[in-house]
């Protein structure tokens, strides 16, 4: 008799299941039977709970309650409907899920605008609720132990594959039962992955910029949070996702789009117009977008060195596993290596389909090509870099590009002793466009060494000088546009 009844102190939460087991919000003033569990678990869960609704009470109240649902045999469940939220019990006891699912409740009383990026959206703009609301954005995997961490992405590496976001903390809530079954490969979810995995660069801009605000602009902000979703915006946000038709084909239309319409989101708000806090927002997220590595301006992707292979690179190969950790020993150079078919993003082993040249750029690309090339093979990177090495590499050697990375060509000849190759600049190289163009063989035209030869002596070519560390010659010549090259 002296036991307290069982109820959950809450506005928004009317009641909780757990099987057989329930408790009731206490104004409904309902008597329940004793549940040992909901004994131990509730002042927590009600604690997590209130903390929700006291920072909601400050945008806008709840309009409707909500019942949580917990299940006990599907432990990876999340599912938030339009008055019920579903969630797996080590879901719930791990922090962050079920403040997340409260957001995306009230968030979802609010919002007034549907566009084609929403989903995305709604995940960005409920994480910045929750840093709001905690003063941290720390939601945790409760099957393998990894938190969500601010500022850690750079773009175009945040860019996931299926595996690579399934073993984020970042993933959503939802898809936590997804992941566990990933042998589905026919979920549609396939084709969400790029847009989802954009997540944590967008969260953190958006947070480092509500950081970089005055006191008197966070508060301004904050209050106008429902507003932002709720309000008017012109021009309105299309529907339809123009870069989506065929995102496996151009991967950085998709996510380049959706990072610029969650941008257009911000900033076609009324907001923009009547809030001197919301623009300076607006401009601080633009900024740190690009201090992420997304600029708009720039139309691409670009890399300090991007490795192109044209036969199949094999993942467990010695020679992967060299580009992985040259790429880990030099952590602020942005490398990435490509087969016919897929992007590697080092130092993650886990490729995004990629089959074009198209939007790729980077100061230094390294071909690796087996069999003979004219010059028009040559201009198709004209676009891509100014500085291209191509390998005469038809022999299963392994390249080692941890010289070629720090010293440039001569380093490389060094070592790879074995490795033909011509190093190009490109620029140089078109001013001499035509002279160039009946070229069908630059491999075998180099090899023979004729300094008097037409081809060079358009290029200016004086002397060859011999390099005995890189057993490779160096042109000197006015032109620069072979630069050094090995033959055998």
């Amino acid at each position: 008799m002296s036991r307290k009844p069982l109820c959950i102190d809450s506005k928004v939460v009317d009641r909780i299941d757990r099987g057989t087991e329930s408790v009731f919000k206490c104004s409904a003033n309902r008597h329940v039977p004793f549940s040992s569990y909901f004994a131990e678990k509730l002042p927590g869960i009600e604690a997590r709970v209130q903390q929700v609704e006291s920072f909601i009470q400050t945008l806008a109240p709840y309009k409707t309650g909500v019942r949580l649902v917990i299940l006990k045999n599907k432990p990876q469940y999340f599912l938030v409907t339009k008055d019920i939220i579903y969630i797996g019990e080590p879901m719930l006891e791990t922090r962050g899920h079920l403040e997340k699912a409260l957001m995306k409740f009230w968030y979802r009383e609010n919002v007034q605008h549907l566009f084609a990026y929403e989903s995305l959206f709604e995940e960005v703009y409920t994480d910045f609720l929750m840093y709001l609301a905690k003063g941290h954005l720390k939601i945790e995997d409760p099957f393998r132990g990894v938190r969500t961490k601010i500022g850690g992405s750079r773009w175009p590496h945040v860019l996931k594959s299926m595996q690579s976001y399934c073993q984020s903390p970042w993933k959503n809530s939802e898809h936590y039962q997804f992941c566990a079954q990933m042998q589905r490969q026919d979920s549609p979810l396939k084709d969400q992955i790029l847009e989802l995995s954009l997540r944590p660069i967008l969260v953190s801009s958006w947070i480092e910029s509500y950081q970089d605000l005055s006191f008197r602009e966070q508060y301004q902000l904050v209050r106008n949070l429902r507003e932002m979703i709720a309000g008017d915006h012109v021009p309105e946000l299309p529907l339809v996702k123009t870069g989506g038709l065929v995102p496996q084909s151009a991967p950085l239309l998709e996510a380049s789009e959706a990072v610029k319409n969650i941008s257009n989101f911000l900033m076609s708000s009324v907001l923009a117009k009547t809030s001197e806090a919301h623009r300076v927002f607006v401009t601080l997220v633009a900024n740190n977008l690009s201090r992420y590595g997304y600029n708009d301006a720039l139309g691409g992707i670009y890399f300090d060195m991007l490795v192109i292979s044209d036969s199949k690179i094999d993942p467990k190969s010695e020679q992967f596993k060299h580009f992985v950790a040259l790429s880990k020993q030099n952590p602020r150079t942005k490398m990435a290596i490509k087969d016919p078919d897929n992007l590697w993003m080092l130092p993650s082993i886990y490729p995004i389909h990629w089959k074009s040249m198209e939007s790729l750029h980077a100061n230094r690309i390294v071909y690796s090509k087996c069999g003979s090339y004219d010059f028009n093979f040559v201009w198709q990177f004209a676009v891509a870099t100014e500085k291209l090495m191509i390998l005469n590499a038809c022999k299963d050697q392994k390249i080692n590009l941890a010289g070629y990375l720090k010293n440039g060509a001569e380093s490389f000849g060094e070592q790879n002793k074995n490795i033909p190759f011509i190093q190009f600049h490109i620029p140089s190289l078109m001013m001499r466009k035509d002279q160039l163009s009946n070229v069908d063989d630059v491999y075998e035209l180099v090899s023979r060494r004729e300094i008097d030869n037409p081809v060079f002596q358009s290029l200016g070519w004086q002397k060859l000088m011999w390099s005995e560390k890189a057993q490779a010659y160096q042109p000197k010549s006015f032109i620069d546009g072979i630069e050094w090259f090995k033959t055998q």
